[in-house]
């Protein structure tokens, strides 16, 4: 059954959602002008870019539809806030008091037509776990793409005709990296983020090119004249990663800024230094109980499989009930408790992750009760305070007995980082998403970051 209606809404009528995890808690029931506000003070938003976007390519009909709610027929946007604050303040740019971004936004707005009357396509449901279904679709699995890096980007460059000569270069090492005889990790690594840029400016200055003989055939082949240019290419990858040359030098970004600096490193490689390379992996590689396999280069630990439970003393249940005791007088929450410890995370994942959110509620309630302060944070007879809410009495420093700084940053993780399998959005959408399931190593994620704030609250004053 289709729990969607789309359709077009004018961008005045929609209304930027106060708990999207882009906002911090204090945010929590802020006026639009106050989020919007918050959305241009912080640049990772690159609210600005995102404006000059939306203008650039007006003329284009709208690729991702805005995820809305219908509340009682206001329109709540679950997943587009940051579209939507950009839309609204093209539409009007006195939101803001930034004068000059202001100026920017009229600018761009002189450019388009566009008024309170503007319309965008949304999908709208009055059900708000199927808004959750998008946001997880969305963040957690990024929208179930594939971000381009460096060499895709130039493989694209080239094939629609703007590509240089240096791209060509770059497009057919990264071919012969990918075909050499090491780890495919190790690859992968060098040819991402945080060693790519270094490695292409190695590979692609007149020194790379005066050693290596680059040579383009007629049909743009890049022909390579030496002859040992795939196990120079392999230690050339296994010192960047490694951060240093086989003498110990230094080899990031500083110390290849120059032209001279990088002839004097492709200058002190030799074909025969393979063997070193050959030999470090085979010693730093390593195997753990669980057969996972990954090795060392310096300070860089790569990985051949991912397993971030290497203790061979994992409990059947989510916990040693000698790690986290239980001494309160609740006879109720005591029988949640032993389920939690008892119960098999391994073949109940779901469940396990089910009953830890119920029992880590319950126990908040409990415990703000005892230390007579729940009344704070039920706003009437007719309040039932969410889980969040709970969890912020803690954030935000109103709880008198909770003020280690480091148990409450994780727990404003747990709020915020809602991609994350220990958050508080993966919590909730065990509860009220048929299509979410968790597995083991998301349910003791959760339980790692929750542990001490258990070994509080489970504890009398």
């Amino acid at each position: 059954m289709n729990q969607f209606e789309t359709k077009l809404i004018p961008v005045k009528d929609l209304i930027l959602w106060d708990e999207n995890a882009r906002f911090p808690d204090k945010y929590y029931n802020s006026n639009e002008i106050e989020l919007i506000s918050y959305f241009i003070s912080n640049p990772n938003f690159k609210i600005k870019k995102l404006i000059s976007e939306i203008v650039k390519d007006f003329d284009l009909p709208q690729l991702e539809k805005l995820v809305v709610l219908n509340d009682e027929n206001n329109y709540v946007v679950l997943e587009g806030n940051r579209r939507l604050c950009a839309y609204k303040l093209l539409i009007n740019p006195d939101l803001i008091n930034n004068t000059s971004l202001k100026k920017f936004i009229k600018e761009k707005k002189e450019l388009i037509e566009i008024d309170n009357t503007y319309e965008i396509e949304c999908l709208i449901t009055d059900d708000i776990s199927q808004g959750y279904r998008f946001i997880d679709r969305k963040h957690t699995n990024g929208n179930n793409e594939v971000n381009w890096n460096e060499p895709e980007r130039i493989n694209y460059n080239l094939r629609n005709g703007s590509g240089s000569k240096n791209n060509l270069i770059k497009q057919a090492i990264t071919k012969i990296v990918r075909e050499l005889d090491l780890p495919n990790e190790m690859k992968e690594k060098v040819l991402g983020k945080g060693y790519v840029t270094n490695f292409f400016r190695i590979i692609t200055t007149t020194p790379a090119k005066k050693k290596y003989g680059y040579k383009f055939l007629d049909n743009e082949e890049l022909e390579i004249g030496y002859e040992n240019f795939n196990d120079e290419l392999k230690i050339i990858i296994y010192n960047l990663l490694n951060k240093e040359d086989f003498k110990g030098n230094k080899i990031d970004s500083r110390t290849l800024n120059k032209q001279e600096n990088i002839k004097e490193f492709i200058d002190s490689i030799k074909p025969k230094d393979v063997q070193k390379v050959k030999k470090a992996i085979i010693k730093n590689t390593k195997e753990n109980l669980f057969g996972d396999k990954s090795f060392t280069i310096g300070k860089n630990e790569i990985e051949f499989t991912k397993n971030n439970y290497k203790n061979k003393q994992t409990p059947k249940g989510l916990f040693f009930s000698k790690d986290v005791p239980f001494h309160i007088n609740s006879s109720s929450l005591k029988l949640l408790y032993d389920e939690l410890k008892n119960i098999s995370v391994k073949d109940f994942p779901n469940a396990t992750h089910d009953l830890l959110r119920s029992f880590l509620e319950c126990s908040l309630v409990f415990y703000f009760k005892e230390i007579k302060e729940f009344d704070q944070i039920k706003k009437s007879n007719s309040h039932d305070p969410k889980l969040g809410e709970l969890l912020n009495h803690v954030i935000n420093g109103k709880c008198t007995k909770i003020k280690d700084s480091n148990l409450i940053s994780t727990l404003k993780q747990i709020k915020t980082n809602y991609d994350k399998p220990y958050s508080l959005e993966r919590m909730n959408m065990i509860n009220h998403n048929e299509n979410f399931v968790s597995s083991e190593k998301d349910v003791r994620i959760a339980w790692a970051q929750l542990e001490s704030l258990f070994k509080i609250i489970l504890i009398p004053n």
